[in-house]
């Protein structure tokens, strides 16, 4: 009790480092610092401490970083030390990094402790770059133009980053005070080192960073960039209307656009698109959609999109920027002045009228969207902000407007809070309709021991075209805590037990689901991580009671340079929630297996193989058995082969072949059967973010 008492009330805090950037005498060449020594403009960096996998403890590597800045750029220097033949590092294309060793950035440059840029670079310098937003996950969408160099030495590697303050945003004071750190990841050794030391017994990653002033009468200057894009497409198909015989066609399509963005006031962006580039060169990867209750969530891979989703995040999901299929036109503006944060966006979509009958009226209309985000952030890290929604299409209107709050309740309790109130009405009809949420989440966090418990209320009547809300009528509560020992001795690096339980009631009262599972995850050397866990759940569906349970196991390595494996597989009771016509939903046996597989024969080649199977069967002495006899009530295989070859830092090659076959047995299941077989090329020329042909 006293050890849990300690926990959860003193947790200390670190000190905070602080230091002074240089001003550069000239633009830096990496051959500077191969001789590891003072660098005359530099500040020299070499108090590298462990955050995993033993927080607190020197690095095991030594790694020397210099830091500067000039009137145009920052710059960021690396000298990392490794026994010969130990370094991992492979030549691939932008952000596909992060199983290499590599380096990092990290600028908080309006210094609230809210949010950092960073930035990743691998041996040969291979980029990728994000925003990380506390409370949030990291924000790899973000994708702005940097140079970097990276060069192999006989005993590890050296990287130059060249960060250009046009690339940043921050405010206009004339002398800039930032939160700065670096880091050092070595995956062999499950390892990260960062300067100044970074420690997971405390909440929060931007708090941690040192102060740093040094630059001074520096902007982002004016920014002005227009992206212009052309697209053409050539297709032959067999088409097959209900009115006329089958036959083949040939389409062609040339489409064009623009995409501009202004920085104002150096904290500020304007963007504008007209007719924006949504070509899909980023292929969703293969889920599971089969046998599946709710909707299946796919991420946003858009770039009109992407740039600064954060903006418009809150807790529960009110903005799925994947519902606006085809606009025409868009403006957003998203910035930051003082202690406040602001994101509009005003945009339309072609696609709710071009789906309707000819002869509807409002067929060909474009549906209008509006969004609008404030927030204000304090010095504690916690932040308190709203969310206003406006969609509008054939008469029809639906708003909604949300108020969330942040509160660092200590250095490792957090609270994170919503209120969301929706309005619906329709056209022609007087009537209008309301719904409501309400979220409330406690998280504690610390090196041992974490835990977190969400609450969440979603009204009956909720309906919001934007949102990504697959559940509605419920009030449901979360609950999860785990425990880490790190023993650090051999190749078990960390071990612990993991505690899971969900229980959901609809409005009335009723009980409509309970979930309890518990499980052990181990991390060895090599980032290698292997769990196994058992799960109790009771589901209601359609006002049938099913009491359901589930044994899993998975894995996942890196042990070895040029393989990667992930596996994981999971068996025991499931619904079948699309029966054929004539027969409820029952309870089946259920068996889901997912591998994966990464090679890397050369430092240019990558091949990534998935496989993903879903598969439920009758259960044996059921009734559904009896009637139909025993066997498989759906099969589902999907895989994928993903080869890339990587010619040069701009220039790569990709080849996909997807499978995806669904085999129901049609007495038992609504499904139709079907074979699908696609295969797709790409050679991407990518000169920088905003500037590629494919």
């Amino acid at each position: 009790m006293k050890l849990l008492v300690a926990l959860l009330f003193c947790a200390a805090a670190l000190p905070a480092e602080t230091t002074h950037i240089p001003k550069a005498p000239h633009p830096p060449k990496l051959d500077e610092f191969l001789a590891d020594g003072e660098v005359p403009g530099f500040l020299r960096v070499t108090d590298f401490r462990q955050n995993r996998p033993a927080d607190g403890k020197p690095a095991t590597r030594q790694t020397t970083a210099w830091l500067a800045w000039d009137q145009q750029n920052f710059y960021a220097a690396f000298l990392c030390r490794e026994e010969p033949g130990k370094v991992r590092a492979r030549f691939s294309r932008r952000e596909d990094i992060f199983s290499d060793d590599q380096v990092a950035l990290y600028l908080d440059t309006f210094h609230d402790g809210q949010r950092t840029f960073s930035f990743y670079a691998n041996p040969f310098g291979i980029q990728a770059d994000s925003i990380n937003t506390e409370g949030k996950e990291d924000d790899y969408s973000f994708d702005t133009v940097w140079k970097s160099e990276g060069r192999l030495t006989p005993d590890g590697f050296a990287v130059l980053m060249t960060i250009p303050f046009h690339s940043l945003r921050f405010s206009n004071s004339p002398q800039q005070t930032w939160g700065i750190g670096v880091a050092r990841f070595i995956p062999a050794r499950n390892e990260g080192d960062y300067w100044p030391y970074y420690t997971s017994r405390l909440e929060g990653f931007a708090r941690q960073l040192a102060t740093a002033d040094g630059p001074e009468n520096i902007s982002p200057g004016r920014n002005l960039q227009f992206i212009p894009y052309t697209t053409f497409g050539s297709s032959h198909f067999l088409d097959a209307p209900d009115y006329a015989a089958p036959q083949f066609r040939q389409k062609n399509e040339l489409r064009g656009g623009l995409d501009s963005k202004l920085v104002i006031h150096d904290a500020f962006t304007l963007d504008i698109t007209l007719n924006p580039d949504f070509s899909q060169v980023e292929t969703n990867d293969p889920r599971v959609t089969v046998n599946q209750r709710f909707e299946v969530f796919f991420p946003e891979k858009r770039p009109f999109f992407l740039d600064n989703a954060a903006y418009f995040q809150t807790p529960e999901n009110l903005f799925f920027s994947r519902r606006i299929a085809n606009p025409e036109y868009g403006v957003r503006l998203t910035g930051k002045a003082g202690g406040w944060l602001l994101g509009l966006l005003a945009i339309d979509d072609r696609a709710p009228g071009q789906l309707l009958a000819p002869d509807d009226p409002a067929t060909g209309d474009h549906a209008v969207i509006s969004v609008a985000r404030v927030l204000r952030e304090f010095r504690n890290q916690s932040t308190l902000g709203a969310l206003f929604t406006d969609y509008r299409f054939a008469g029809n209107s639906e708003s909604t407007f949300s108020l969330d709050t942040r509160l660092r309740l200590t250095s490792n309790l957090v609270f994170t809070g919503q209120a969301v109130r929706n309005q619906t009405r329709y056209s022609g009809s007087p009537l209008t309709s309301h719904g409501s949420i309400y979220h409330a989440q406690l998280a504690y966090s610390s090196l041992h021991f974490n835990a977190g418990s969400v609450f969440r209320s979603i009204s009956p009547d909720f309906r919001s075209t934007l949102s990504y809300i697959p559940r509605v009528d419920i009030r449901q509560g979360e609950h999860n805590a785990s425990w880490r020992w790190f023993p650090n001795r051999g190749i078990l690096k960390a071990f612990g037990p993991i505690f899971n339980a969900t229980e959901d009631w609809d409005h009335k009262g009723d009980l409509q689901d309970w979930l309890i599972s518990s499980g052990v995850n181990f991390e060895f050397t090599g980032s290698t991580f292997v769990f196994a866990q058992r799960t109790e759940a009771l589901e209601v569906f359609q006002g049938l009671r099913f009491r359901k349970h589930a044994n899993g196991f998975g894995m996942s390595t890196e042990l070895l340079k040029f393989v990667s494996v992930e596996a994981t597989y999971g068996a025991g009771l499931g619904v079948n929630y699309d029966p054929a016509v004539g027969l409820p939903p029952f309870l089946a046996s259920s068996k889901d297996a997912n591998l994966h597989l990464i090679f890397r024969p050369t430092k240019k080649i990558k091949l990534d193989e998935s496989y993903l199977f879903s598969h439920l069967s009758t259960l044996e002495k059921s009734i559904i058995a009896e009637r139909y006899g025993p066997g498989a009530i759906f099969n589902n295989h999907l895989w994928r082969s993903n080869l890339n070859y990587q010619f040069t830092r701009e220039l790569s090659f990709r080849a996909i072949l997807d499978y995806n076959g669904i085999l129901p047995n049609a007495p038992l299941i609504n499904f139709e059967r079907s074979k699908r077989f696609a295969a797709g090329l790409l050679f991407t020329w990518l000169l920088n973010p905003g500037t590629a042909v494919y």
